[in-house]
């Protein structure tokens, strides 16, 4: 079924207070993260549209889908999937006071950008990071080990710089500097 990314409502032939449910399926992109690619599967979900007609004029629309998001662990770099629900309702409803009036960005005149507001929505529903578990541990930041897997991993402690001066000072059994060593 070929991905629909513009509806339009005046063709829905609603009058005030009734409604319409569309299941519709709508192309998601692919998204950058951290320099990271992210894909969501399927990348053509179907998505449930439902829109009423309100009875001042205008439209109540809420758009609700769940896909998973493929990519590298932000902490491990190893493949993950995260489920993203997104669940988002707008308002168009033209009022003479533009103080009582809501816009929605998404539609223009009878055409509700179904594509746009889909992919937008997607976006500001991911979490702030995409880890593989909760308490990922990440990798080494000396020498990349996954301390997932090797969770005792460690590196011998490194001398301070600041001491080497000191690491050429040598004392005798009675406690005495011995000179030139």
């Amino acid at each position: 079924m070929e991905p629909t990314d513009i509806i339009d409502l005046a063709g829905l032939r609603m009058g005030p207070g009734e409604g319409r449910r569309l299941d519709l399926p709508v192309a998601l992109d692919a998204i950058r993260l951290s320099e990271q690619g992210y894909a969501p599967e399927p990348s053509v979900p179907e998505v449930r549209l439902d829109v009423s007609r309100m009875l001042g004029g205008g439209y109540a629309l809420q758009l609700r889908f769940a896909t998973q998001l493929s990519g590298p662990c932000m902490r491990c770099l190893a493949p993950t999937e995260t489920t993203i629900d997104v669940d988002v309702r707008e308002l168009e409803q033209k009022k003479r006071d533009p103080e009582e009036q809501f816009d929605s960005e998404y539609v223009d005149g009878d055409e509700l950008q179904l594509g746009r507001w889909a992919n937008d929505s997607f976006v500001f529903s991911l979490p702030q990071r995409i880890l593989c578990t909760e308490d990922c541990k990440g990798l080494c930041p000396e020498c990349g080990e996954n301390l997932n897997e090797h969770p005792d991993h460690r590196h011998e402690a490194k001398p301070d710089a600041r001491m080497a001066a000191l690491a050429s000072i040598r004392f005798d059994e009675d406690g005495n500097l011995v000179q030139g060593s």
